[in-house]
């Protein structure tokens, strides 16, 4: 089978997780191999993946919005999008306490309008 894949690919075995929905929803995977345009994930349900998604790797500290270019029952393969040039990724901790300020900050209001 001739290898159709543009760069070589090094094994790893990497925690991940994937965002999606404006990052309400996380999906942890594996990160099987990787290259500088792509990697291989090990995902449950990888066809239920949406088209487009963010993929975070904690201890690597790196976050990539990546497009799926194909999908298995329980892999993908993903190729990493060049960055916007508006909207640059935020951390998914920062995105969560975001999250809970904002909350809070209405809980405060509706307090205050009693």
């Amino acid at each position: 089978m001739q290898e159709r894949r543009k760069k070589g690919r090094s094994p790893s075995y990497l925690g991940g997780q994937i965002t999606t929905d404006r990052r309400l929803i996380s999906i942890d995977c594996v990160v099987r191999n990787t290259s500088c345009s792509g990697a291989r994930l090990a995902v449950p349900h990888a066809a239920l993946l949406p088209d487009v998604f963010e993929l975070h790797i904690a201890k690597t500290n790196c976050a990539y919005r990546v497009r799926a270019r194909w999908r298995g029952t329980d892999e993908a393969g993903v190729e990493i999008m060049p960055p916007e040039a508006t909207e640059a990724p935020v951390p998914l901790t920062l995105a969560r306490r975001l999250r809970i300020l904002e909350a809070e900050n209405a809980a405060l209001r509706r307090r205050l309008s009693e």
